[in-house]
């Protein structure tokens, strides 16, 4: 234990803020120690985390990629997350119609990126057209065994719904939502 310095003989510090000081420090120093330092970020804990600049695998995110949708005129939009199962967590969502919408010329090609960049294994798009806010009945799919997904927008204008449904080598999958304007 360090031993104080008598407050009366510090120039300049009245006693009771020397005093003040010193419990701060002694507060901070037992907090830190309490749990054994600061907590590590989640993705960095454990022996599953990714080595820097390597492809992390489904088993070691600790959820759902984000996943986002290029190839609009708005540039790259994330999608919104639904329905997923991922490393023993899961939730079911009904068809998400987000409420920000991606315009997008009819037939443009239009494709889904991973972050982090994880692999698909299979996956699945559909199209809804999305009437007073809702989607209605998915018109059209298409489906691929590779890494790409790869689309094309509808080629009837009006709003549209897209959902993605991903599946990965671990067991793990997830949907994503976006909703396009398809135009001219």
């Amino acid at each position: 234990m360090s031993r104080m310095t008598n407050p009366s003989r510090v120039p300049g510090l009245p006693g009771l803020a020397l005093v003040a000081v010193a419990l701060a420090v002694g507060t901070v120093a037992l907090a830190g120690c309490s749990r054994g330092g600061p907590l590590a970020p989640a993705s960095t804990v454990g022996a599953g985390s990714p080595v820097a600049g390597s492809t992390p695998g489904p088993t070691e995110v600790p959820g759902p990629p984000v996943a986002s949708l290029e190839g609009g005129t708005a540039g790259i939009v994330p999608g919104e997350l639904g329905t997923f199962l991922w490393d023993g967590l899961g939730s079911d969502a009904p068809w998400i119609v987000p409420p920000d919408t991606v315009p997008a010329a009819a037939g443009a090609p239009l494709a889904v990126t991973l972050d982090p960049g994880l692999v698909p294994r299979r996956w699945t798009a559909r199209w809804a057209p999305v009437l007073a806010g809702a989607a209605g009945d998915p018109v059209a799919v298409t489906a691929g065994d590779d890494a790409a997904v790869e689309v094309a927008a509808p080629t009837a204008r009006g709003s549209w719904g897209l959902q993605v449904e991903i599946s990965f080598a671990g067991g793990q999958r997830a949907a994503w939502y976006w909703s396009l304007s398809v135009g001219p």
